[in-house]
């Protein structure tokens, strides 16, 4: 915990990136608020939860994650599974101009998105989620950033399923 956010008695914050339209995000949902209102009232406020519906992390929040979060297998394996379309594939994005562009996926392992090719994928993304009846693309929002993502920025972890939240919430569940 950072020692701001303790003199100021504030809780953590678990962020959740979230599609209803996916049966994993939503038992991931459910799982955590479920742990959530279950909790005793004292661990209850150590952390608060933060939806995020229908959006990805932003190109500052994933530069977070890459440089403080990856510091595990599970970390990686959770991140890459959120980006499909590395998985040595092509997508569609749209450019600045609003043009259709077709990138090919790339080894993860040497890939960290820069800026420019990040702020292609977070406005093609949001355009998919806001404007769904855009036919000049054939790209799917699941297929840019798939949900869900959860994120505790406290303990600097990642979750994408069942396991890998109950590890992240251990530290909520396990006070006395």
């Amino acid at each position: 915990m950072s020692l701001f956010r303790t003199l100021q008695s504030s809780p953590a914050t678990i962020t959740l990136f979230h599609n209803a339209k996916l049966p994993l995000s939503n038992k991931v949902y459910d799982i955590l608020n479920k742990t959530y209102e279950t909790l005793p009232e004292k661990p209850k406020y150590d952390f608060q939860i933060d939806l995020a519906k229908n959006q990805m992390p932003t190109y500052d929040q994933y530069q977070i994650f890459v440089n403080k979060f990856l510091k595990t297998e599970q970390s990686k394996q959770t991140l890459h599974n959120c980006f499909p379309f590395l998985h040595d594939r092509q997508t569609e994005l749209l450019n600045s101009n609003g043009k259709v562009i077709t990138v090919k996926g790339i080894d993860w392992s040497n890939k960290i998105f820069n800026q420019h090719d990040y702020q292609l994928i977070y406005d093609t993304f949001n355009k998919l989620i806001n404007e769904s009846t855009d036919l000049s693309i054939h790209t799917n929002p699941a297929d840019i950033f798939k949900a869900p993502l959860v994120v505790d920025w406290d303990q600097d972890l990642l979750a994408g399923d069942e396991e890998t939240l109950k590890t992240l919430l251990a530290k909520y569940t396990n006070q006395e």
